[in-house]
């Protein structure tokens, strides 16, 4: 397979792979397995009948091998842009975090919206964005949905990519500081609390919130000596906040939330709508735009209806969260409100991916790599065409 390196997410090394094109026949191994080794045990005069009989065995090896190289290199190695499901529909995967944030998506595959666009979806549920925008751009995925970072980050080392929607209009203070008292304190400000002393905060780097983290710390001048930044799965963030293993958290519900929810009284949230409200986008190739424009409008269609059914039904919308993140009903109850679950292209975004990579610059994510004109990584013809009030730009 063709490897091809880019800088990542996390601001490590990852590999983006490519398609394999040919197999080269003088790489094949040598020792064959049992059911393919066709040569004969015992050697006979090459008369012209055997010579044929010879070269038909090696054509007949030679297909096996095919086949068989082609049953190892697997689908991700062998996509059919336009594969359909037993009953005629489009195969479509789309890569998405296990998270609230993506109820849009997970209504439009579970109501049947869909379905409904002569589309056969298949989720492929990720622990991060981040992670289903990686498998995104090494062509394992259709399409993926990610948090704004992660694609900015992308962008900056040069990995070329298309939103076509967001699946939220924006969210309400869901990234968060949730931070340990020091005993009774009462409700201290940013400064008097980091100011007391040196405060280990864990955060999810190379998302959201780390630029969150990033954001906040500067716009209430606390300067690095007084904190110490760690990287922790969201999901183990609650436990660690839990056992003091940390002072702090900086995340993103359900975790901000289920941290408030165990420890009560016993922590302080730090909120900053003003500084920054994590968006949610659905990323496509440049080709795709170009070449499978109707491929597109069907997911953005389905989306839309998704968008209605949440409006009208939230009960049953909860409940179709509900069976892909597991989360308990009051959790879900307590973080429903910060989320606005429509389809969206606004200029908040721009200005967001703007900001992240002045952020990158500062903190060494970006190298030497210029700041691109994001407006190219946004297509806004489909949803203008679809709806045109839900495009701000």
């Amino acid at each position: 397979m063709e490897e091809r390196g880019f800088r990542g997410l996390e601001g490590l090394d990852l590999v983006r792979v490519g398609r394999q094109r040919s197999i080269t026949l003088d790489a094949a191994p040598t020792v064959l397995p049992p059911f393919l080794n066709l040569r004969p045990k015992k050697a006979y005069p090459m008369t012209s009948d055997r010579l044929e009989a010879a070269r038909a065995s090696r054509t007949t090896l030679l297909v096996l091998a095919l086949i068989l190289a082609g049953l190892l290199l697997g689908p991700g190695c062998n996509s059919n842009p336009q594969q359909r499901s037993a009953d005629g529909r489009r195969s479509v995967n789309i890569g998405i975090q296990v998270s609230p944030a993506m109820t849009l998506v997970m209504v439009a595959k579970d109501a049947g919206f869909f379905e409904a666009e002569g589309l056969d979806v298949s989720l492929k549920q990720f622990t991060a964005g981040k992670f289903a925008l990686q498998s995104f751009m090494g062509r394992s995925l259709d399409f993926a949905v990610s948090g704004d970072v992660p694609v900015c980050l992308a962008a900056l080392q040069g990995n070329q990519m298309r939103v076509v929607t967001q699946v939220v209009d924006k969210t309400i203070n869901e990234v968060r500081i949730v931070a340990l008292r020091d005993g009774d304190t009462g409700n201290p400000t940013p400064q008097q609390y980091f100011g007391a002393r040196k405060r280990k905060i864990a955060t999810s780097i190379g998302g959201g919130p780390e630029f969150f983290t990033y954001d906040f710390l500067r716009h209430h001048r606390i300067p690095d000596s007084q904190v110490e930044i760690i990287s922790q799965r969201p999901e183990d963030m609650p436990a660690a906040l839990e056992t003091h293993s940390v002072d702090a958290i900086s995340i993103f519900d359900p975790f901000a939330f289920i941290a408030e929810k165990r420890l009560g009284n016993q922590v302080v949230t730090f909120r900053a709508p003003e500084l920054y409200s994590e968006l949610y986008v659905l990323v496509a190739r440049p080709e795709q735009v170009e070449k499978d424009p109707a491929l597109i409008s069907a997911v953005l269609r389905a989306m839309m209806k998704a968008e209605d059914f949440v409006a009208q039904n939230p009960d049953k919308a909860k409940q179709i969260m509900q069976s892909y993140t597991k989360l308990d009903q009051d959790v879900i109850d307590g973080i429903w409100g910060s989320f606005s679950f429509k389809v969206a292209l606004d200029q908040a975004l721009i200005n967001d991916w703007n900001e992240e990579a002045i952020w990158a610059r500062d903190t060494g994510k970006l190298g030497n790599g210029k700041i691109p004109d994001f407006q190219n990584y946004v297509e806004k013809r489909f949803l203008e065409q679809l709806k045109p009030a839900a495009v701000r730009l």
